[in-house]
Order: structure tokens, then C-alpha cells, then sequence
């Protein structure tokens, strides 16, 4: 039997990159999918791509900055697949046309759009779907975190501050929801591709890493699809490190 055969999960950000990757591993193991992405062309094409595996999978076009989309989001998703057993809660990075900037110099309306994006978001989400999981019996979440959260970020205070607010969420709610058999636990990710990224900077990154290299989407997605599947049926409450070992640096050089 396939390893997610009978199961649904909601994928956010599901367009490209971490999100995509994570689909593809729940996909290859039968698992039905409700994505969620706010460009519509990267959405469907992410989407048809994923149907070649042979699973169902739906389209649900917005942002999860949005409360009211996040109820209708997770409405639909419903509805259309029976429940939802999974949740990769994924969403984040900086809100478009708000710049990153040092805490002391940027502007605090930026900052509070950065951290909502970064927190309230999969906070909005994992509270919406819980019940449903939790009424049911079974449920996994995993909520995408950053070695930002553990080490900081210059210039990327608001960012940092979000992503640690989810370890503090994942912490608190596993242990409310475990009893019900319902999992929830973070991963904290460090130096997956980027295309926004400088070489200078990814170069500086690969310096730091215990492999000399950049992480691979399909590293990330399968790290995730292992915390979402019955595998990982006695983790909870954890933020567990997907970084090359960058949280642990290198002292010899």
C-alpha cells in the first residue's frame, strides 16, 4: 500500500520550491492534495504536474494573509476531498513591496507585516483545520520554520521573530492535541535554494554548511513527507533542524 494512500493534506506555497517539493513526496505516495498559492500560472502548473502521479488534486488561488480566504480555503478543501489529515503549513517570507530593514531603522508598519506573514498566518491555518483533526481522531502538521528563528537575522528582525513564534506555537499546541492523536511539530530549514538569493551570499552559506553545498528541494520534501507520515507517529512538539548543520557551525576554519 502507498505510504499516504487515504490521506488529503493542504499544502501552502505550493507553487514552487519547499511547497513543491513536499506535494511531489506526499503525491508519489498517494496522497490527495488541496494547494494553495498566490500566482495562479505556478499553481496550476505545480498542480498538473502532480496529477501525473495519479492522485486528485485542487487548485485554491489566494493569500493566506487573508482571513476570510483561510476559511473559505479550508471550507472547500473540505468539501472537496472529505477532510484534510494533513497540513504543511508553509507560507511566508516578506509581503511584496515591504522591505527588509534594520529593526532601529524600518518602519514598525513593515515589521508587523513581515511577522504576520510569518506567524499568523500558519497560525490562522492550523487553528482553522485542528478541530477537524482533532474530531477525527488523527492528524499531522508540520509548520515551515527558519534557522532565523534560532540564530537571528540582521535586517531580518521581523522575519526571525515570526518563524521563532511558531516554535513556541508547535510546542504549546502539540501537547494539547497529541492525546487526540493529532501530531504538530516544526522544521527548521537552512539553506535551501533560493532564487532570490545573491551568489555571494549562497556561496557564504555553502561555506557554512556541513556539506559544502546548497540543500536540494527534494531533501526539504522529504524531511516534511516524513514528519507528515505515521513514520513519524511519536514526534511531537519538536523543531526539527533541516540545515546542513548550520545551527551547529564549523569552528575548525
Amino acid at each position: 500500500m502507498s505510504r499516504f494512500a487515504g490521506r488529503v493534506a493542504l499544502v501552502t506555497g505550493a507553487g514552487r520550491g519547499i511547497g513543491a517539493a513536499t506535494a511531489a513526496e506526499l503525491a508519489k505516495g498517494g496522497c490527495a492534495l488541496a494547494l494553495n498559492d498566490v500566482d495562479e500560472a505556478r499553481l496550476e502548473e505545480s498542480a498538473a504536474a502532480l496529477r501525473g502521479h495519479g492522485v486528485n488534486v485542487t487548485t485554491h488561488l489566494g493569500s493566506v494573509m487573508d482571513p476570510a480566504f483561510i476559511q473559505a480555503f479550508v471550507a472547500e478543501a473540505s468539501e472537496a476531498h472529505g477532510k484534510v489529515d494533513l497540513l504543511a503549513n508553509n507560507a511566508g517570507g516578506g509581503p511584496p513591496m515591504t522591505p527588509w530593514a534594520e529593526f532601529a531603522k524600518s518602519d514598525f508598519a513593515h515589521f508587523r507585516a513581515i511577522f504576520e506573514m510569518n506567524f499568523f498566518t500558519q497560525a490562522m491555518l492550523l487553528h482553522a483545520l485542528l478541530p477537524g483533526m482533532v474530531q477525527r481522531g488523527y492528524g499531522k502538521v508540520v509548520c515551515v520554520s527558519s534557522i532565523s528563528a534560532v540564530l537571528g537575522q540582521e535586517s531580518g528582525a521581523a522575519y526571525a521573530s515570526g518563524k521563532l513564534a511558531l516554535h513556541a506555537l508547535v510546542s504549546s499546541v502539540s501537547k494539547e492535541v497529541a492525546r487526540h492523536g493529532v501530531n504538530v511539530n516544526a522544521v527548521v530549514l537552512g539553506n535551501p535554494p533560493h532564487p532570490s538569493r545573491t551568489p555571494e551570499r549562497q556561496a557564504y552559506l555553502d561555506k557554512l554548511s556541513h556539506f559544502d553545498r546548497v540543500g536540494r528541494l527534494d531533501e526539504f520534501g522529504k524531511a516534511i513527507a516524513f514528519l507528515l507520515s505515521d513514520d513519524a507517529s511519536y514526534i511531537s512538539g519538536a523543531a526539527v533542524p533541516i540545515d546542513g548543520g548550520l545551527i551547529a557551525p564549523r569552528l575548525n576554519e
